[in-house]
């Protein structure tokens, strides 16, 4: 038998390999005798897995074996050995694959450490309870250290943005990204509570007194969270705080290195859960915190009813109106003390709660169909409430929800819309104006934020919460966006930490394994190609093309797809297509798409809010 050559030098008896296991993603084996090499360079190890007992035999050539990457394709990744297999960062791992680092984090989060550095990354496990990792005297124990000293943890990488953005005097950024429901939102909301609330060892005067008094700029940069959450965040099927928006937070410093102030940006909220929401979700928690805890003045005043009288909060069943566990008027009352920190009035507050309480209302106004066109009773009630607190005429809001004004030629051309177009009205009505407020709660926060004197801001380090990658049942329109900005979120992180690291350490001629890895910018071409068309261009093609009809523009857009079939991450299937992002395989749903892409709001439906006597709604 020929000797043991090279490739094989690491598989002696004993050692320990991964093999692929469809209940537990990977099971161990271990070599039970040399590696065996026949004249004709045939090679079979034979290993036995280590819960089993049962035999695997791996079988190969040493050509393959020989050929580049051969090692890596033939045979079974290394297991490491047992003083590693709880390394607290994954760089220090002998053998760095798949199958080692979910090893790796899975035998943390066992001992309950649900922390792992991998380089400059943290990764981190959503436990989905309290595991008291979050305290004042956990924060205090991660100030003035360095990363490494103590155990991975969000504080670690807070005070490490804090130290670096002091020493290199430049501004610092953290990215909390990873799929949905993976604990992103509580991530960003505790490295935020560390930088408001640590004080610093190294400053006598200290940006943050020893006597843990908060600033008002502080507690205003906390209170943030509660109103973001009660107006961006909802039920899903992954994850019962779930942000339907993107965030970054730039948290303001000045020449003492003291907070100054803040600066909020946000992405992409989904406006389409104000009107529909799958049967085990939520609309966004305001409308559940209203329903549950307004005062009862306002109930009066508003026509306030249960969360169960409304058609955009009740389209599932009646368990999924609650969360388990979570008290809606409690945090009603919550998001009224935040606006009270953030210096919204009670005024202001109330004028809110009208256009909130408004919205709710107009989604009950019933819209039925005859022969050809829509109706909607005169004397509907949920119509003279929502035009009441809109602050428009109810003849006219009834009017403008039931037709279309075109002008051809100088000449203006008034025609009935059906039963369907007079509810994508209704509900684009909704979310145009849900919208504006969202955007106006934004800038009022922005100006309580504001550092007093915009000269004394010298640095900044940002927080980045994006939405979570998302794989459900059914796919629509807004997991494409939400999945295409995490593809583009990957790519950075493909640019800084893989590319550029290998380019400098082959211009300064180090020797180095070159890692490989997948550069999904094919993946981010299909989605946003102008030329040739991408997805997207693809979509709006189809949505200009076939206005009339959201069906044959839905049609249309499949049609069209045809023309990306030489893309291998995509593929038509019927009614839906296929891509394959780097972080899986997503089947999207056409039906509705196309509606969902145009969201269009009628001239005159605009003028008419535009027109309103509520001025709180004008100024929105």
């Amino acid at each position: 038998m020929p000797t043991l050559s090279q490739p094989l030098a690491a598989y002696e008896a004993g050692t320990k390999a991964w093999f692929p296991d469809d209940v537990q993603g990977w099971v161990s084996g271990t070599l039970t005798k040399e590696p065996h090499i026949s004249e004709s360079g045939q090679v079979e190890l034979l290993f036995t897995l280590d819960e089993t007992g049962a035999e695997r035999m791996v079988t190969t050539t040493m050509a393959k074996l020989e050929a580049p990457g051969g090692v890596d394709r033939e045979l079974p990744p290394l297991r490491n050995p047992p003083l590693l297999e709880a390394s607290d960062d994954l760089t220090s791992l002998s053998h760095l694959n798949e199958a080692s680092v979910l090893h790796t984090i899975l035998n943390r989060y066992q001992q309950r450490t649900i922390y792992t550095y991998s380089g400059i990354v943290l990764i981190a496990v959503n436990p989905f309870f309290d595991l008291n990792l979050y305290s004042p005297e956990i924060i205090q124990a991660y100030a003035g250290r360095r990363r490494g000293e103590l155990e991975p943890h969000l504080f670690a990488v807070a005070e490490d943005a804090y130290r670096c953005m002091i020493r290199d005097r430049k501004n610092q950024t953290i990215v909390v990204s990873g799929e949905s429901g993976a604990g992103k939102t509580m991530s960003a909301k505790y490295i935020m509570r560390y930088f408001a609330t640590v004080e610093d060892p190294e400053s006598m005067s200290s940006r943050r007194p020893g006597s843990h008094v908060m600033s008002d700029t502080e507690r205003a940069i906390l209170a943030t969270n509660p109103v973001m959450e009660a107006f961006g965040n909802a039920k899903t099927t992954r994850n019962d705080n779930s942000s339907r928006f993107g965030k970054y937070l730039e948290i303001v410093f000045d020449e003492r290195h003291e907070i100054a102030g803040a600066r909020m940006r946000t992405y992409l909220l989904e406006r389409s859960r104000l009107v529909y929401q799958p049967e085990v979700e939520r609309n966004y928690h305001i409308f559940y915190q209203l329903c549950a805890g307004a005062p009862d003045e306002l109930r009066a005043q508003f026509g306030i009813g249960k969360a169960a009288d409304y058609h955009y909060l009740h389209q599932g069943s009646e368990e999924h109106l609650a969360i388990q566990g979570v008290d809606d008027a409690a945090e009603f009352q919550s998001t009224v003390n935040a606006f009270t920190t953030i210096g919204v009035s009670q005024e202001t507050q109330r004028q809110m709660f009208q256009v909130l309480a408004a919205l709710l209302h107009l989604g009950n106004v019933a819209i039925t169909a005859t022969r050809n066109d829509a109706n909607i009773a005169p004397e509907d009630p949920a119509l003279a409430q929502a035009a009441s607190f809109l602050g428009v005429d109810a003849h006219e809001l009834r009017k403008w929800m039931l037709k279309r004004q075109i002008q051809l030629r100088g000449e203006k051309i008034v025609s009935s819309l059906s039963q369907a177009q007079a509810l994508a009205v209704r509900d684009s009505v909704a979310k145009y104006i849900y919208t504006c407020l969202f955007d106006w709660l934004v800038a009022q926060m922005n100006k309580s934020l504001a550092p007093r004197d915009e000269k004394s801001a010298v640095s900044m380090i940002g927080v980045l919460d994006i939405y979570g990658f998302e794989i459900f049942e059914n796919n629509s329109f807004e997991q494409l966006c939400i999945n295409y900005v995490n593809e583009k979120l990957q790519q950075i992180f493909i640019e800084l930490t893989l590319k550029k690291e290998q380019e400098e350490y082959a211009q300064e001629q180090i020797q180095w394994t070159p890692i490989k890895y997948f550069n999904n910018k094919i993946v981010c071409d299909l989605i946003e190609s102008k030329r040739p068309p991408g997805i997207f261009s693809t979509l709006n093609d189809a949505v200009v093309t076939a206005h009339a009809d959201s069906a044959a523009a839905d049609n249309s857009f499949m049609q069209r797809t045809s023309m990306l079939a030489s893309n291998p991450h995509f593929e038509a299937r019927g009614t839906k297509f296929l891509i394959r992002h780097y972080a899986g395989d997503v089947m999207y749903n056409v039906q509705g798409m196309t509606e969902k892409n145009k969201d269009a709001l009628l001239k005159d439906i605009l003028n008419l809010v535009d027109s309103s006597s509520n001025a709180f709604l004008v100024g929105l």
